[in-house]
This record gives C-alpha cells, structure tokens and sequence, in this order.
C-alpha cells in the first residue's frame, strides 16, 4: 500500500511473552467491533488494511521487527484517527507506542492528543511558534498545550493567557507568563506525565515546585509532628522513557523539619508525596508514615 505524506509508529511490548502476531489480532477484533464505521481489508498473516465508512485514508498494521515482536501502524500525515482508536487498545494489552517522527512513546493518557497527525488551529499555532515554541501534545477539546523550544525542553503553555491572546492579539511577547519549562527533554516529559508528576495547571506549576506534588496535606516545609517516610526510589530509564523502582528506606523526620531538605537529595527529577497515610507504633507513640516516591534521573 502507498501513501503520500505516510508517518510510522511502532506499538511495541518488552515483557519476553509477549507474542506480537496473537496481539495483533486483538487489535483486529477491537476495529472490527466498530461495525459500519471501520473495515479490515488485505487481512493476512500478521497484516491488514483500515479503511473508515466517512473518509478516504486509509492506514495499514503489520508484525515487524526482530522476532516480530512489533507492530507498525502507518497512517498518513493527516490522519487522527487511526492513532487515537490504535491507543485504546494498547493500552489493555501492555504495548506502548513509539512516534518515528518526534522519538518518543506516546504518553497513556487517552486525552491526551499527539499532534504529529492532528492540525492545530491557525491562528493558535501563530502565536504557539511567534512564543518560539512548536506544540506536540494537546488536551482533547481544550487549549492545555505542551510545546517543545529551540533546546527541546517541554513547555506547558498558559490556556488563560492563550485565551486572551487568541480574543486579543498583543504584539509584544510576554514569555515568562506564556509557558513554563517542565521537562528538560521530551523522554523525560512522557516518563513523568506517566506518573502523574506534570502539572496541567500553569499557575500551579508556575506559583510553586513544579517537581514536588504533595497529596498528603501535610505541611512539609515545617512538620507539626515527627513522621516516618518510606523512601521509594525511582531511576529514569532513557530508552523506555518511563521509570523502575531502583531501591526503597524506612526514614524518621522530626517535628519542625522540612520533610524534602530531609531526604538530603542532590539531585532528583520529581517528588511525589502519596496521599493515603498510614502508621507505626514507636513504643506507645503512634506515628504517621507517608510514603514518597523519589524520581531520579539516570
């Protein structure tokens, strides 16, 4: 099958059973419960042709890569479709999908809109890129975007100030209050958008630690109480652009500290402080114990 303008992805699983042709009938099935609306053609042994009832494209699925443990989905530029339905099965069978055209998974959020094969409205991509910032990823039906700069750090971009903007053009360019940097790379911005360590609120992220999400409501500038913190870390892997649990410590900080000055981090990518709490017996003292997840880069 030829296409004119055609964008590759690779829907890949590294867990050793993974079987790729099994898994790729899976995938059949789900489009083919779209009756009408979807259509396979050209089926055979670990390949297909989708077509769609309303739209011309078309996309094609195939086994690929060594062992064929891969599947390419190859779709043409404009197609955002094909992409989308692909990624709500994935998900269920433990594949990730790798874009060829930005190097990176696509994150598993389902609302969130890789913009590879999506077209972003003229006027908003005006003043996207007059920011010196080109988008890549939107939330579905909003104007929460992440844009990537000339250094290929990953910006979340202010909806409210787009907003204003798109209502009322300004020549001069208020940068600072545009975007905020909250990813040095795009690998490290779909590993902690995975884990839910990217904020989507600019104000939020802009008016206080962007890497550290406190879900526990306690103070941790200043504890009122001593607490337990089991420490659990986490090392970024480059290649997969996601996280492993590395190790994990049982530590004790005193009333009156800062719980992340106590964890005496040199360096980390993200905090993420859980929210449930639970408790240890010290003599007959019942103390809190919060578990926090420590992000480090490799």
């Amino acid at each position: 099958m030829i296409f004119k303008n055609p964008v590759y992805y690779h829907l890949t699983n590294d867990q050793e059973k993974a079987d790729a042709k099994s898994d790729f009938k899976k995938i059949i099935d789900y489009l083919l419960s779209f009756a009408g609306d979807i259509s396979i053609s050209n089926q055979k042994d670990g390949a297909a042709v989708v077509s769609y009832s309303e739209t011309p494209m078309r996309a094609s699925l195939k086994t690929t890569g060594k062992l064929n443990r891969q599947i390419t989905l190859t779709c043409e530029k404009e197609d955002n479709v094909s992409v989308g339905l692909i990624k709500n099965v994935t998900r269920d069978i433990n594949y990730r999908i790798f874009n060829t055209q930005t190097l990176s998974y696509l994150v598993n959020d389902p609302g969130i809109l890789d913009l590879t094969t999506a077209n972003v409205d003229v006027k908003i991509l005006k003043i996207i890129k007059g920011h010196g910032l080109t988008p890549l990823f939107q939330y579905r039906d909003s104007l929460v975007f992440y844009a990537k700069d000339k250094l290929g750090k990953i910006h979340l971009v202010n909806r409210h100030l787009l907003e204003y903007l798109i209502k009322a053009p300004l020549k001069k360019l208020y940068k600072s209050a545009f975007s905020i940097i909250v990813a040095k790379d795009i690998g490290r911005f779909v590993a902690l958008f995975d884990r839910g360590l990217i904020p989507i609120s600019f104000y939020k992220g802009a008016d206080n630690d962007v890497k550290v999400i406190n879900l526990s409501d306690f103070d941790i500038q200043k504890l009122q109480r001593n607490i337990f913190v089991e420490r659990i870390n986490f090392l970024f892997d480059q290649e997969k652009q996601s996280f492993a649990q590395n190790s994990s410590e049982l530590i004790e900080v005193k009333k009156g500290k800062g719980l992340t000055r106590s964890l005496k981090l040199k360096k980390y990518l993200a905090i993420k402080i859980a929210q449930d709490i639970g408790y240890s017996l010290r003599g007959n003292i019942l103390v809190p114990k919060l578990k926090v997840s420590v992000f480090l880069d490799k």
